[in-house]
């Protein structure tokens, strides 16, 4: 099968439509990943500017304020039993050390 010259003409007219096409399938894989990485920036940056609310703990939130020292009512093996039974109570084990405090150490 041979080729004309009426096809010859056919082919060269055709020939930039497919150039365009073959120009625009490379061009779309590029195209796409530009958009993922716009669309990234942006999910970014309503990131930042949003306020996001951190869980509560109520744990974390007590704050117990056990200076007995200064007030020099109870003796160290009074509040060990009332941490024994407050320990009972919450379940769970509370070891404190009574010099924690007390002591400065200014050599840094």
């Amino acid at each position: 099968m041979s080729i004309k010259p009426i096809d010859l003409q056919t082919l060269f007219l055709k020939m930039d439509e497919v150039s365009k096409d073959q120009a625009l399938a490379k061009e779309q894989a590029a195209l796409q990943q530009s958009q993922a990485a716009r669309a990234q920036v942006a999910r970014e940056l309503q990131e930042d500017r949003q306020v996001t609310e951190t869980p509560e703990e109520s744990e974390t939130q007590v704050v117990k304020d056990d200076e007995s020292g200064s007030g020099g009512g109870s003796s160290s093996s009074e509040r060990e039993s009332e941490e024994s039974s407050s320990e009972d109570a919450k379940g769970r084990e509370v070891v404190t050390d009574p010099d924690v405090g007390r002591n400065v150490d200014l050599t840094g």
